[in-house]
């Protein structure tokens, strides 16, 4: 946190640190207090002597242990902090290690630059470093003090240089028009070029007496959405501007979406850093939907009208679908870390679904889009998605649903008679209550896990259920209902008694024994590397997944038939599965998976139906 002195108009201060600068080694002298007017090279005709003694005599700046202090020096970032850090009188003790990798923790700089940092003021660049020796240019310094006093410019496009990149125009503009700076020449501001110690002095005393916004802890607010300018929304009758983190929020093309949404900001000094939280209340049509689109993170959204569509956001948290939803709804190119929750009708408006249930047949579309688990509370819903979904979870007394996509898992919780449509690749479908499920749907269900003797299911003619599991105490032909006429669609049936003698399975027909199945927990192990894969390797146990986050090099073998996701990479090598006692079915790849082995692939596993879907082998498939 930072005091601010009577004097000081501002305290916010969000530096901006981009492009390559000009790396330079400059040995810095411990400095020493001493009054502007004692520097051996600071006279009073010197053109910036009164802003040095005044950051001088506020004990921002020092002079050097020979008696100057070098105006015309060229100022490196590790310094630049250093000021900024005492301008706003920040602490530089109590702060968090920002692990720049340049930057160790005795660094003469690490308590500027970690405040700095801390208060979302510097960034360092993509390698992890902050090159403290590099000199500052011109145009960060434009941008830095625009941002750090809110200088605005009236009219960006009066700017008389000729050289200036759009990218600094609008900070350099605010600059100019405030008196900040003139330019290197009348038709030149020379943005590439360094600032020396004693320009930033002059830099800093001319923003701070133009800048008008004074230090506030950051505050939470919740408002209605009413109109907005590309820079700066009015809340009840105060300005606050948009911090470039939120920009692509508030743009042109999303005001039809945001009309009458509900908000949820973090602000500070008057800028609104951070959007957490939107509700969306402007429906769209059947003809026209309304799109939402935005690169920005946020906590949650809640999509509370119809025909929206939600594109390429990032949710840390939950969205949810609300029930004024009654048509459709999409994700498109989204990341949602949470969970997508499709809520429930009430009671008043369930009855109307009743009697009118054309009009409440939503459709959840997810396309190029990551997720974490679906929690279906809404009645009659359909799901397509070209995504695999992690988990659709169908809760409460759901009687229909429709999917079309790959899921990993769908776990049933309803208690009703469900009836279950579309076309689908799930991994696992578990049956927890004594549901009727009725699977009329085509495609393929690796486990069909029954938990619940009472629960009762009957296929379509379109379904392969490679393994059903069926609780002990019951039989296949208590649990299938339409047995007889699926049996050729079931290629395994674990668990329960033979549905020819009603004893325990000891395997024969479609019955096997000592299935390769995944346990209900599956640990996932990610890896990155050969060594990592070694380890994850030895750890790992039947029905676990391996997943690649990039190709890897290595020769492996497989004696406990884990699962990989090779998540689109190449395995470098050959690989070999050696399960002699093994019978089952085995799953090489979870659903929707692909990737290559560039070796060979050997299976000695003679007694396990092995399924390689989405798995290319570039080498021999050799099966012994």
């Amino acid at each position: 946190m930072s005091k601010w002195r009577k004097s000081k108009k501002s305290k916010y201060l969000k530096a901006i640190t981009a492009m390559a600068l000009t790396a330079s080694a400059v040995v810095v002298v411990a400095p020493i207090a001493s009054e502007a007017n004692s520097f051996k090279d600071v006279h009073r005709t010197h053109p910036f002597y009164d802003d040095i003694k005044n950051l001088n005599d506020r004990g921002i700046i020092n002079g050097f242990q020979d008696g100057t202090f070098k105006p015309e020096q060229n100022l490196t970032r590790g310094q630049a902090a250093k000021i900024i850090a005492s301008v706003l009188e920040l602490d530089t003790l109590n702060v968090s290690n920002p692990n720049f990798k340049d930057i160790p923790t005795t660094h003469q700089y690490f308590g500027a630059i970690a405040a700095l940092k801390q208060e979302g003021i510097i960034d360092g660049y993509e390698d992890g470093t902050f090159r403290q020796g590099d000199y500052i240019e011109r145009n960060h310094v434009a941008k830095i003090l625009a941002n750090a006093f809110h200088l605005k410019a009236s009219n960006t496009n009066s700017l008389p240089f000729t050289d200036v990149r759009a990218d600094y125009k609008e900070a350099i503009a605010a600059l100019y028009e405030n008196n900040v700076t003139t330019g290197k020449t009348a038709t030149l501001f020379d943005g590439s070029s360094n600032v020396t110690r004693g320009q930033m002095a002059a830099f800093i005393t001319r923003s701070e007496a133009v800048g008008h916004p004074i230090f506030q802890p950051s505050q939470s607010v919740t408002f209605k959405v009413e109109e907005y300018a590309a820079s700066e929304i009015t809340i009840n009758g105060k300005t606050y501007y948009f911090d470039d983190s939120v920009k692509s929020i508030f743009t042109t093309e999303n005001k039809t979406a945001l009309t009458g949404a509900e908000i949820t900001a973090t602000i500070k000094n008057g800028v609104i850093t951070k959007v957490n939280n939107v509700v969306l209340n402007k429906a769209g049509s059947a003809e026209k939907e309304v799109v939402f689109k935005t690169n920005a993170t946020l906590d949650s959204i809640t999509i509370n009208a119809d025909a929206v569509i939600v594109k390429n956001v990032s949710i840390t948290g939950n969205a949810i679908i609300s029930s004024n939803v009654k048509a459709k709804v999409a994700f498109d190119g989204a990341t949602i870390t949470g969970d997508i929750i499709a809520e429930a009708i009430d009671g008043a408006k369930a009855s109307l679904e009743n009697k009118n249930a054309s009009q409440t047949t939503p459709v959840l579309t997810i396309k190029n889009s990551q997720t974490g688990k679906v929690h279906v509370k809404r009645n009659n819903i359909s799901i397509m998605s070209n995504s695999v979904i992690p988990e659709i979870i169908i809760t409460a007394t759901i009687s229909a649903i429709n999917i079309e996509g790959a899921v990993k898992k769908v776990t049933i919780e309803s208690t009703a008679k469900l009836k279950m449509t579309g076309n689908v690749n799930f991994e696992r479908l578990l049956l927890s209550t004594a549901v009727e499920l009725a699977l009329n749907v085509g495609g393929v269900v690796n486990y069909l896990s029954v938990l619940n003797a009472d629960a009762r299911i009957t296929i379509g003619s379109g379904l392969m259920i490679n393994t059903l599991s069926i609780p002990a105490g019951s039989t296949v032909t208590k649990i299938m209902t339409n047995y007889a006429a699926v049996a050729s669609q079931i290629r395994a049936v674990i668990g329960g008694s033979s549905p020819s003698t009603g004893v325990h399975n000891n395997g024969g027909g479609n019955v096997a024994p000592d299935p390769v199945i995944p346990p209900e927990k599956v640990i996932e192990f990610n890896v990155k590397n050969a060594e990592e894969l070694k380890q994850a390797l030895k750890q790992a146990k039947a029905g676990d997944l391996i997943k690649l986050m990039a190709p890897v090099t290595i020769d492996i073998t497989l004696t406990d038939l884990v699962m990989f996701d090779l998540n689109g990479y190449t395995l470098n090598g050959n690989v070999t599965i050696t399960a002699p006692t093994a019978k089952g079915r085995y799953t090489f790849m979870p659903a929707g998976s692909t990737g290559t082995i560039s070796g060979d692939l050997i299976i000695d596993a003679p007694n396990v139906n092995i399924s390689l879907d989405g798995l290319t082998v570039e080498g021999h498939t050799v099966i012994e």
